[in-house]
């Protein structure tokens, strides 16, 4: 039964927000469509507009599964059936993961494609792509934590603004890490040391984040 009720909540939440997840994929294979025309303006305009369909949907998603259903007063219904606060949290960690996997995977997916079959970018840029894009999954779970512990639309918006204004900097440091950067010309695939140790750091903090989340979310009493 519990594993019922999780799966309802869960599939809820992806028909009401598949509708927000297809502008994202739409816009990202747009960006991709750029990359291929090559040239620099081209390579500038696809990166910025591939990265930023991934982030505006981290940014929103939280907001519309979570802070929503709280403006809406549709929790206090959801709270109503025979759903514990253990259940609802647990739906929702689930549902916000995966509705934000399904157009990262794809858009990743065909990132990595189009540089082994178009040849339109160095295989040495692949890495350094996959960093940059586990960025969003960091920013979806602390603002996904701050919309779900903070319970209001402030603390959202609070780890939205604090995720959005932090990309440029993490941007900016990596374009400074020589041993990261230094592969990214080359006609190969390398898995520097360095780039596996961020991707296995950006990894445990996105599980750091939720698994937290989660706890937090156990241990209060006064849930709606």
């Amino acid at each position: 039964m519990r594993g019922s009720v999780i799966k309802q909540l869960v599939r809820k939440d992806w028909l009401l927000h598949l509708p927000l997840i297809l502008p994202c994929i739409g816009v990202g294979l747009v960006a991709l469509l750029i990359l291929q025309i090559g040239g620099e303006v081209a390579g500038v305009l696809g990166s910025v507009w591939f990265f930023i369909a991934m982030i505006i949907t981290a940014s929103m998603l939280p907001m519309s599964a979570i802070v929503n259903e709280r403006k809406k007063q549709t929790l206090a219904f959801v709270m109503s059936l025979p759903v514990s606060s253990i259940q609802h949290t647990a739906a929702k960690l689930i549902s916000t993961i995966f509705i934000f996997f399904v157009p990262w995977l794809i858009l990743v997916a065909g990132a990595v494609i189009m540089i082994e079959v178009r040849h339109v970018l160095p295989h040495g840029v692949i890495p350094i792509a996959l960093i940059l894009a586990m960025l969003p999954w960091i920013g979806l779970s602390l603002i996904t934590a701050f919309a779900l512990v903070g319970e209001t639309e402030g603390w959202a918006i609070a780890g939205t603004v604090i995720c959005n204004s932090s990309y440029g900097f993490v941007w900016y440091f990596l374009s400074r890490f020589s041993s990261v950067m230094g592969d990214v010309k080359s006609p190969v695939v390398v898995w520097s040391p360095v780039a596996l140790m961020i991707l296995g750091g950006e990894f445990l903090t996105i599980l750091l984040l939720l698994g937290v989340t989660f706890y937090l979310q156990s241990r209060k009493r006064d849930f709606v």
